[in-house]
């Protein structure tokens, strides 16, 4: 080959030593061949499968708030007891009203929604206990459908203001409730007011609590003086924590509410 000078406009190119590659030396470019088993597969997108999400979410708020909703319908259920009760009291005693408030008498201290509880038939009076912040209808018996809507009367024992021992219970951890959870945290002297079906107010003051055993009948003794006994159940069930009351000496403390106000 030539190349060319500044005079001639020709050089040699022969001294450039090009290398120079034979056909049969070149080596083709080689393709790599990757068979359908050695290729990798796409990895898909996992799509959310969001109803299943969402029926998740959904069934655990129902599993947290079924608690509350068991509280909440079981505090109606008791409402409405003492609301009836009320109500009934009104009917038995409407005759009388007249005449007991031209005299001196006070007016009836009774509220509408205790005198409709009052009038329920299973109810046979209402317990209240301010310090412990507790209201509730008592009922006959001490079934489960009872201690569901309020606190039970032991039949055996003595009616509400009579001579004997009258003795209430009520559950302790009910998700219907909170009935006599609280009771543990009572002191020694807090009152306790029940209303009986003629609308009668009884005090009591607390002067003894103890815990027992789930059998101890003990509870149920009595020496033929007025008196109030007040049991749940404690340390999960395997005991009872007591409360014995005594009525108060100052009668003025108790109002008589036979009849409730026209409204």
């Amino acid at each position: 080959m030539w190349r060319r000078d500044r005079k001639s406009k020709q050089v040699d190119l022969s001294d450039l030593n090009p290398v120079r590659y034979k056909k049969e030396d070149r080596k083709p470019y080689n393709k790599i061949v990757v068979s359908s088993r050695d290729r990798k597969p796409k990895r898909k997108k996992k799509r959310i499968n969001w109803p299943f999400v969402i029926a998740l979410i959904i069934a655990g708020i129902a599993f947290v708030m079924y608690p509350e909703f068991l509280k909440y319908t079981g505090e109606k259920e008791a409402e409405q007891l003492m609301q009836g009760f009320e109500d009934k009291m009104e009917d038995e005693n409407e005759e009388e009203m007249d005449v007991e408030e031209e005299e001196t008498e006070e007016p009836s201290s009774l509220s509408q929604e205790d005198a409709d509880a009052l009038s329920k038939e299973e109810v046979i009076g209402i317990i209240k206990i301010e310090s412990i912040d507790i209201k509730y209808p008592v009922m006959e018996g001490t079934g489960e459908d009872v201690l569901c809507k309020g606190i039970g009367h032991l039949a055996e024992t003595a009616g509400i203001g009579e001579k004997g021992n009258c003795v209430l219970c009520g559950h302790n951890g009910s998700r219907r409730g909170t009935f006599f959870t609280p009771l543990n945290t009572v002191q020694i002297g807090d009152k306790v007011e029940l209303i009986d079906k003629r609308g009668k107010s009884h005090i009591y003051k607390i002067v003894n609590t103890k815990v027992v055993e789930p059998r101890d009948n003990s509870i149920k003794n009595t020496d033929g003086t007025e008196k109030l006994t007040l049991f749940t159940c404690a340390e999960r069930g395997t005991k009872r924590f007591v409360c014995v009351c005594m009525p108060v000496a100052d009668k003025s403390a108790e109002t008589t509410n036979k009849t409730i106000r026209e409204r």
